[in-house]
């Protein structure tokens, strides 16, 4: 669907019927309205066979301001719009009426879908339109007030745009290395000159909406002026909440973006970071046969914010395998770079001489290298400090309110660093590191690259880290530009194996789509040929073996399970076992090891141990450790927490009529840990009969 705004201007007899009416006095304007609104009803759709809806918005004798709609993917032209004119007014001049002479159209443009929806609102209260609901159902302008996401929209340049002034305009962007290669295809000379339908779609990866939106406009245009899109107009959605499923207003406006460009920030609204809210998976779904449905002639963009990923993983492995997605990337520029795109940004807030230049590198602090994002994001709190301390100084001195906040490292590398043992671990990721900084020096020398397989297997016991260890990998070689994304998909043999003929490969392919850029995690991976569906469990491995050397450069997959079990299973199977790079052991934490686990865990939670307590531990651990089914890690978190519970139940029996310190509540004391999750391991039970001899 297209949307125009237009002046139309004539000269007309002063016997015809529309100069009569406006030489009326100022009492009977209410009928030239009516008259202006019957002609360009008489323009649309249901005296012709086109898909044309005219509206006037304001009206003077010899002089129209007029909205069109065009239900179509080619563009309208001012040729197309008086030709439409020309045939109506032949028809009228038949009954003397309309006479129009010398019809021209001048100042078409394109808007948008709310400018239209305004501006016919506005026609409609000054008596301009007959039948207002039903050109609001034919122009598709009832599709924009929902609270399951979020329209804004935009209108990309028409003017020129070079091949050269493109690539200055992303280096300002400070667009990535794949922008650029992507301007490449978009201005190659060996391109077909016309609109056949979209190739190609992308996945925008950027640290918030402004850098992604300012990256999807620059290719709109780029595209729109090698006749790869035919409408500028660009839509943005954003804030979809996990109801935006069969959601008719979305359905309409992706359908009336046709020959356009629609954004989708797959952040969702409710998402929580790095996590799936299962309550999206209608809304993927919903959203993936959409995009499917309009994808020839609508160019979708994806936007994937890299610290708030949402749904982003699984649509996009929803959609892989039916579009071809390419994915650009945010790009980073040093400090001379950076304070050239802030001022820019400045200016266009009309805050160019709020700052010197001194002040604003100030503002950007240390830091030598930035991305985009980190730019608009010393934009916004140098905005709200010019708010307070220039254009309102008198707040300048005022004390916000301060809360206090524990403070929580969150660098992986510390992290893991910090957790008991695991030196085998700890040298495996320093292994990997140095490997990757190698390769780096390799490239600057103009060496070639030679990147290893990274797939692994971990082998230990329940609690013994091998997940959370698998966590901070996919984290720490993020933040190092070993993985793109840092993504963590954990799966199973649920998630893999399917009930049905041709199912389990299709969910192997999208598990291994959703964990592009990071690591995917597959817990107890003997358990795929195991259970009913053996068969079936088999095609997974099979499937598996083959991603791997698929992904190989984009995904890390990491199996997990006990020693023995996954022993035998990679002994059954020679080709996974031969694309597993790394065969890490977890083993069993001591006593001594499970103390320093408990003191982490309790110091964490502000609680304080004495020696007395910490001996007490030691004998629980002593015993418990090495036994059969011992959790490690997981049995001093049950005992802490079951500790604690007994603890809080000691506070309130102890303090019913005097003040409880803050000291109570920190300290333990023996006894709070004399609870259940001990007396599994006190003694062994036996299960049967005894006889005596």
């Amino acid at each position: 669907m297209f949307y125009y705004r237009f002046q139309l201007t004539y000269d007309c007899d002063d016997d015809s019927n529309l100069s009569a009416i406006a030489a009326l006095d100022n009492v009977s304007r209410r009928e030239w309205r009516y008259h202006v609104a019957e002609f360009a009803s008489g323009l649309s759709d249901e005296n012709f066979g086109g898909k044309m809806t005219f509206i006037a918005y304001r009206a003077k004798p010899n002089n129209f301001l007029m909205l069109v709609s065009a239900d179509d993917i080619q563009p309208l032209n001012s040729t197309k719009i008086i030709k439409r004119i020309e045939k109506y007014l032949a028809e009228q001049a038949e009954q003397g009426e309309y006479i129009m002479e010398d019809v021209k159209i001048s100042r078409l443009e394109e808007i948008t879908t709310t400018q239209f929806a305004k501006i016919c609102d506005q026609a409609n209260r000054s008596d301009y339109v007959q039948d207002y609901y039903r050109i609001v159902d034919a122009t598709g302008i009832n599709c924009l007030n929902n609270d399951n996401f979020k329209l804004s929209e935009n209108i990309c340049s028409d003017k020129k745009l070079s091949y050269t002034a493109a690539k200055n305009r992303a280096a300002k962007l400070l667009a990535d290395t794949t922008f650029f290669d992507e301007l490449d295809r978009i201005y190659a000379g060996e391109n077909a000159k016309h609109f056949y339908g979209q190739p190609v779609h992308y996945k925008i990866v950027a640290g918030n909406s402004k850098s992604s939106q300012a990256l999807a406009t620059l290719l709109a245009n780029a595209l729109y002026m090698n006749k790869r899109l035919t409408s500028r107009r660009i839509n943005f959605f954003t804030s979809i909440t996990e109801n935006c499923y069969y959601e008719d207003d979305f359905e309409g406006l992706v359908r009336n973006a046709a020959g356009g460009v629609v954004v989708i920030e797959l952040s969702g609204e409710r998402v929580r970071s790095g996590q799936f809210a299962y309550a999206y998976e209608e809304v993927v779904d919903f959203i993936a046969e959409n995009v499917r449905r309009n994808c020839r002639n609508t160019l979708f963009i994806f936007v994937e914010i890299v610290n708030r990923p949402g749904f982003s993983p699984q649509l996009i492995a929803k959609l892989q395998d039916d579009l071809h997605l390419i994915e650009l990337q945010e790009g980073a520029g040093n400090r001379d770079e950076a304070l050239v795109y802030l001022k820019n940004l400045m200016e266009s807030s009309e805050m160019a001489d709020v700052y010197t230049d001194a002040e604003l590198l100030e503002a950007m602090g240390d830091k030598l290298t930035f991305r985009a994002s980190d730019i608009y994001q010393v934009q916004e709190k140098l905005y709200s400090n010019a708010l307070k301390d220039k254009s309102y100084p008198a707040y300048r001195e005022v004390d916000r309110i301060a809360v206090k906040v524990d403070a929580k490292d969150g660098d992986a590398y510390k992290e893991l660093q910090n957790l008991i043992g695991l030196t085998e671990q700890k040298d495996l990721i320093e292994q990997i590191l140095a490997a990757h900084r190698v390769q780096k020096m390799r490239l600057d020398f103009g060496l070639d690259k030679q990147k290893a397989s990274l797939h692994m297997s971990f082998t230990g016991n329940p609690g013994s880290a091998k997940t959370t260890v698998s966590r901070l990998i996919a984290s720490i070689l993020s933040k190092e530009g070993v993985l793109k994304s840092g993504r963590f998909v954990e799966c199973g043999r649920a998630d893999l194996v399917a009930k049905y003929v041709g199912w389990t490969a299709k969910a192997v392919r999208e598990k291994f789509n959703e964990a592009r850029g990071g690591v995917l995690f597959i817990d107890e991976a003997y358990a795929l040929s195991d259970g009913e569906h053996s068969t079936f469990g088999d095609e997974a491995i099979h499937t598996i073996v083959q991603e791997m050397e698929n992904h190989r450069e984009d995904v890390i997959v990491i199996f997990a399970g006990y020693p023995d079990k996954m022993k035998e299973f990679l002994d059954r199977n020679e080709g996974l076992r031969s694309r597993i790079a790394f065969h890490v052991n977890f083993p069993d934490y001591n006593a001594d090891e499970l103390v320093q686990i408990l003191k982490l865990m309790a110091s964490k939670k502000n609680y304080n141990l004495d020696d007395e307590v910490i001996a007490h531990c030691k004998k629980i651990f002593k015993r418990a450790a090495g036994k059969k089914n011992f959790g490690n890690g997981r049995f001093v978190r049950n005992l802490l927490e079951q500790a604690s519970l007994k603890h809080a139940r000691r506070i309130i029996r102890e303090h019913k009529d005097g003040e409880v310190t803050k000291e109570d509540l920190l300290t333990f004391k023996v006894d709070d840990f004399e609870v259940n999750v001990d007396k599994t391991y006190k003694e062994d039970k036996f299960l049967g009969f005894k006889f005596k001899s």
